[in-house]
């Protein structure tokens, strides 16, 4: 009973680590536009929104704008869609309607709490020309999408190799982590190898399915209070599983190991979560 309140103590302190680290800081929401083929003349590229507010995005900057391009913008105002950056927004957007170059390409970011959730992609060139995505729905909190402006297809990279990635960058470290810890208790990983896997693959495709994906859509802070209950079910299911299954030495050091190497791996994660988050941006 008294090992299981110090391990109850010792998750409860990184939950209020967490809270006072990560209280006031976390990443917004973000989308990165990557247009293929821009126009050869000035334009203007925005997102449309079906939930137009009051906040003027635009400031005074409005007044250094070309007011035609400005004006095509508002073209689809009719079909209940109307520009977030030009148009206003319910609470702040930040951006800009002209992009940075990137090779061929022409690079335009959006962040803040004013990024719509459903979007579409609007680019009016100087020559009038409209060009407007389909919509989209975001899958993640900061991603990366291509536009082509000459063909108007909008793609983005393949939500499930992020989860992929994030599976093995915290499958692999748990393996090394907690097969060392394994050793360290004195059982034979010959005898135990195969229970040991597959204890750790089952909780690893539930720790992906539950902070894997609060990680990649709601960002590193979202996820570090929800590592907390996650980790807790965890630890005592492994504790359970070691204390039926693992060959070898006493009920209470089987039940011990699940209970230290759940706690070692969860050390690692919880320090290690941002720089994971930041590895996962270059897939989303």
């Amino acid at each position: 009973m008294k090992t299981w309140k110090r391990v109850l103590l010792m998750a409860f302190a990184l939950l209020c680590c967490s809270a006072v680290a990560f209280g006031d800081m976390g990443p917004k929401d973000r989308l990165t536009i990557r247009l293929t083929n821009p126009p050869d003349e000035p334009y203007y590229l925005d997102l449309l929104t079906q939930s137009p507010g009051d906040y003027d995005n635009l400031g005074e900057k409005r007044y250094t704008l070309d007011p035609d391009i400005l004006s095509c913008l508002f073209q689809y105002e009719g079909e209940d869609w109307f520009p977030a950056l030009a148009g206003g927004t319910r609470i702040p957007l930040f951006g800009k309607l002209t992009g940075e170059p990137n090779g061929d390409a022409m690079i335009h970011t959006f962040s803040y709490f004013g990024l719509p959730s459903t979007y579409r992609i609007i680019v009016a060139a100087q020559n009038g020309q409209v060009i407007v995505s389909e919509p989209r729905t975001r899958q993640v909190l900061q991603g990366t999408v291509t536009f082509d402006y000459a063909t108007g297809e909008l793609t983005s990279p393949p939500l499930w190799i992020a989860y992929l990635v994030q599976f093995l960058s915290t499958y692999i470290p748990t393996l090394a982590v907690e097969g060392v810890i394994l050793l360290l208790f004195g059982f034979s990983l010959k005898e135990n190898g195969k229970v040991f896997f597959l204890v750790n693959l089952a909780t690893q495709l539930l720790l992906t399915a539950t902070l894997g994906a609060t990680l990649l859509k709601q960002g590193p802070l979202a996820a570090y209070f929800t590592q907390f209950p996650v980790e807790i079910a965890i630890l005592a299911a492994e504790a359970l599983l070691y204390r039926r299954f693992l060959k070898g030495r006493s009920p209470a050091r089987r039940t011990a190991y699940g209970a230290a190497a759940n706690l070692a791996s969860w050390g690692l994660g919880f320090f290690l979560l941002s720089q994971q988050y930041g590895f996962l941006l270059h897939f989303l």
